[in-house]
């Protein structure tokens, strides 16, 4: 039986601020390059901290481009890199004011960085990791039935304060996972949805190929800065990472195909 992977992640946004080298305010139209110079070309040290649902996110950038807040060649590496363009009326017509990456994990989420020799998984705390530095994603060849994983460099981080309350799952293999509501999370039916909408009769997968079914599901709010990688993968499947031993996405799967509610197949 053949069952698949469809990418249904949503996506949400805050706050955020410049990188030094940018100028103090945003140029009109932002170019692709103007953008990057307050995302990726920026010191991360805010992410995004209030969520929206992706049409919000949409229409935001929408409203950029057909206000001549962006060029085209911007409102499309918006979409694709799952940023929103933050707009309003100063007084003086509408202006950007800022762009808001999205979705993490909480500061003590272990992460596959690596299997050993002796076929042990190594784990790092989000808090600890660095761009550039290794996830493991899985290969283009993976299934749910055969987890095949292969090093992937980070490509980009975000990392902020949260202000929603965190979803917190107690899974039966002992370990017990928090994350942003947007987050996207792998079920063992082979399809990808936010955190908001996992339920205790869903299961994640495990490295193994095997359901590891949820216990339990709470919220919490933390008073700690929350992390989230993208790795330098350039197929959809090098997106999907490990936390505390279940299939998770990236930042780039839950910002980008989500946005674009495309869908990629993974075997059973």
């Amino acid at each position: 039986m053949r069952r698949y992977l469809l990418i249904t992640a949503v996506l949400g946004f805050g706050a955020a601020s410049a990188h030094a080298d940018c100028p103090p305010t945003i140029p009109k139209p932002a170019t692709t390059d103007d953008i990057i110079c307050y995302t990726i070309g920026r010191d991360p040290s805010l992410r995004c901290a209030a969520p929206l649902p992706p049409d919000i996110c949409n229409n935001q950038n929408q409203l950029a481009v057909n206000n001549g807040l962006v060029t085209l060649d911007g409102f499309a590496w918006l979409s694709n890199n799952g940023f929103c363009a933050m707009s309003t009326d100063f007084g003086a017509g509408l202006q950007l004011y800022d762009f808001c990456p999205l979705g993490c994990f909480a500061s003590d989420t272990q992460l596959l960085t690596g299997i050993t020799k002796e076929n042990k998984a190594s784990y790092a705390q989000a808090s600890s990791l660095n761009s550039p530095g290794t996830l493991m994603s899985l290969t283009d060849n993976a299934s749910l039935d055969d987890v095949m994983l292969t090093p992937q460099s980070i490509k980009r981080m975000v990392h902020g304060p949260e202000e929603a309350e965190l979803f917190v799952f107690a899974l039966a293999s002992g370990t017990t996972l928090r994350v942003t509501q947007h987050h996207p999370m792998v079920l063992d039916s082979g399809k990808i949805v936010e955190a908001a909408k996992v339920t205790t009769d869903m299961s994640f997968v495990g490295l193994n190929g095997a359901s590891v079914a949820i216990l339990a599901i709470t919220r919490e709010k933390t008073p700690e800065d929350v992390f989230n990688f993208e790795t330098a993968s350039e197929t959809p499947l090098g997106h999907v990472i490990v936390a505390e031993g279940v299939l998770v996405g990236d930042l780039k799967l839950q910002n980008q195909l989500g946005a674009e509610e495309g869908s990629i197949g993974l075997r059973r």
